[in-house]
């Protein structure tokens, strides 16, 4: 199954428009986690979706759409929408056969994480066509022959599939002398560039074409039918004609050592020790969203990505209870039971902006082997 940003890639359709088919019930996902509160699409549903767009450009508004589908039993009605089926198989077919021939063959593979170290900007791209130019502003910026001949790299933090008004970071991608210059790093950050450096997973999808938007769509299926967690963004390294991408990935099918490890020391811990409760976690907090661009950039007056949780309201007492019966907390961990099992959710950290408090909470999978979700909130007044 696909979480909801990965579904929008393959229908190249904003979440908005996603949610907004599942409020109207014209496309319902499959299931809705009560925990980390992802929606979840199936193959079969992305069937529905073309169908939903063929009959939009027949004409039909989303109302009558519904319609039809919720009175797909009337013979007559199905006789029009078999004849629009196979017009529109048709048609994507031949795209299909086009993309194919643009794209050739793409081949992917789960290696070990490269550790890239980029230097540049987070931009708001306004459309894809202007990378070019914000990379030439950004080289001009660097006024360095060394890093202009780098490999460009184009990174969005967008939940979902995006095309215009793009949070991203845009750049060079260092080689492996450079990455250890130290002093060339802190020349460019002298003139105002920004450092990146992509170290949290093992592993990394990766593959190698010239169509970026249908290696997103394979990349996602390929995790799909690998039992692969891909997490974090798309990064786009080019230089050339062709374009490198990679994303984090995690092997939902081997062991995280290191992830075990940490659950077998917290339990001796939380057996063998008294509790704490950190004062600055006690209050009521309203979720804002999930954070998935860097903290540094991160604007808490931005509309963010909003999880469907039902843990959007969240009370921490001074006594480690909360206000679900399911959850606790204790020494910077949320811990929430679920099928019998503890899940322990590390509060990230507590910031102060605007003289409003937030709080971190990184919202883990039942799976260990996953990387957890950052859920930010913002303390409530109680005055309000």
């Amino acid at each position: 199954m696909y979480r909801i940003g990965e579904f929008s890639y393959l229908c190249e359709c904003t979440i908005k428009t996603l949610r907004h088919y599942d409020k109207i019930g014209v496309l319902t996902p499959e299931k809705v986690d009560d925990f980390t509160g992802y929606r979840y699409y199936s193959d079969k549903q992305l069937n529905t979706y073309h169908n939903i767009k063929m009959l939009q450009e027949a004409g039909f508004t989303l109302k009558e759409i519904k319609n039809i589908f919720d009175n797909s039993k009337d013979n007559t009605i199905l006789e029009e929408i078999n004849k629009l089926t196979e017009n529109y198989k048709e048609k994507m077919a031949k795209l299909q056969e086009i993309r194919n021939k643009l794209g050739g063959n793409i081949h992917m593979e789960l290696i070990k994480n490269p550790k890239f170290v980029m230097l540049g900007e987070y931009k708001e791209l306004k459309t894809r066509n202007d990378f070019k130019k914000e990379l030439e502003v950004i080289d001009k910026k660097a006024d360095s022959k060394m890093f202009s001949i780098l490999p460009s790299v184009l990174i969005s933090f967008e939940v979902g599939f995006k095309e215009d008004d793009i949070t991203c970071f845009i750049g060079r991608v260092l080689n492996d002398d450079l990455k250890i210059n130290y002093n060339f790093i802190k020349t460019m950050e002298s003139k105002g560039l920004d450092t990146i450096t992509y170290n949290k997973s093992e592993s990394m999808l990766y593959t190698s074409s010239d169509n970026t938007r249908e290696s997103y769509k394979e990349m996602i299926k390929y995790a799909n039918k690998n039992n692969i967690q891909i997490r974090g963004e798309f990064i786009e390294i080019s230089n050339g004609t062709k374009t490198d991408i990679y994303i984090e990935a995690y092997d939902l099918t081997k062991d995280n050592k290191s992830a075990k490890l940490h659950m077998k020391e917290l339990k001796e811990k939380f057996k063998f020790t008294e509790p704490i409760y950190d004062p600055k976690y006690i209050g009521k907090w309203i979720l804002q969203g999930q954070i998935v661009e860097p903290l540094k950039i991160f604007n808490p007056k931005k509309e963010h990505f909003m999880p469907d949780t039902k843990f959007k309201e969240l009370v921490l007492n001074a006594d480690g209870t909360t206000n679900y019966n399911n959850i606790t907390w204790r020494d910077g961990y949320l811990l929430i039971e679920k099928n019998n099992i503890i899940i322990d959710n590390p509060l990230y950290q507590e910031t102060s902006k605007d003289n409003t408090r937030y709080l971190g909470i990184l919202m883990n999978d039942e799976n260990i082997n996953a990387r957890p979700h950052l859920y930010y909130y913002k303390e409530k007044n109680n005055n309000l």
